[in-house]
């Protein structure tokens, strides 16, 4: 019995790079598109009648970060279909708006076309891939790849609030748990990223 390939959705706004990503995607036997947009409006649209695996959009749309972001979030809050972000922009901030949306990868646009595919196939399964600049870029300084699928999810929650700033004593009063539980998450999260401190979440 051969199994039905995964479904697709891509919104991107740059009309030659959206035909590239359902070239690519449509080349694998495993893979199909289902559907494509180059808005967020269109994006909501096309879930109900794509039904789609997993959905493939940028950090911004039309330039503005806030489309982008209200998407993946809008997109993860009214089904269960995982997300993909693929972006130019990796920077700490953008890395952080990722996250905190929901997406369950970010792969930057410089990444070779089997890296996207090894995220996209990945994510399918559950994991988590963050795959964000090419050696060199202060985001790549700090790791190559990280992929969160080790994290717990009470630790992807206590990292969600690292990354608004809450220190852990606000972090304990907000999960309910006791600072010596806070604390013991954030140093399993800290050797699962390959990190020393906390501060290297947020330093170049």
């Amino acid at each position: 019995m051969t199994t039905a390939p995964s479904r697709v959705l891509l919104v991107e706004d740059h009309p030659l790079i959206r035909y590239g990503l359902a070239a690519l995607v449509d080349e694998q036997p495993d893979l199909s598109v289902v559907g494509q947009a180059d808005t967020a409006e269109e994006a909501r649209r096309l879930l109900p009648s794509t039904t789609p695996d997993l959905i493939v959009l940028p950090l911004r749309l039309g330039g503005d970060r806030v489309a982008g972001i209200e998407l993946c979030r809008h997109l993860r809050g009214a089904s269960t279909t995982r997300t993909l972000v693929y972006t130019s922009f990796t920077d700490v901030p953008d890395l952080e708006a990722t996250i905190l949306a929901g997406a369950d990868g970010l792969v930057g646009k410089w990444a070779a076309p089997e890296e996207l595919l090894h995220a996209v196939r990945a994510i399918l399964r559950g994991r988590r891939i963050w795959l964000p600049g090419p050696l060199g870029t202060p985001v790549q300084r700090r790791r190559t790849l990280i992929d969160d699928s080790r994290l717990t999810e009470r630790e992807r929650e206590v990292l969600a609030l690292i990354l608004e700033r809450h220190t852990n004593q606000q972090i304990a009063d907000r999960l309910v748990v006791t600072l010596t539980t806070v604390k013991t998450h954030v140093r399993s999260i800290l050797r699962k990223l390959g990190m020393e401190s906390r501060r290297d979440l947020f330093t170049p």
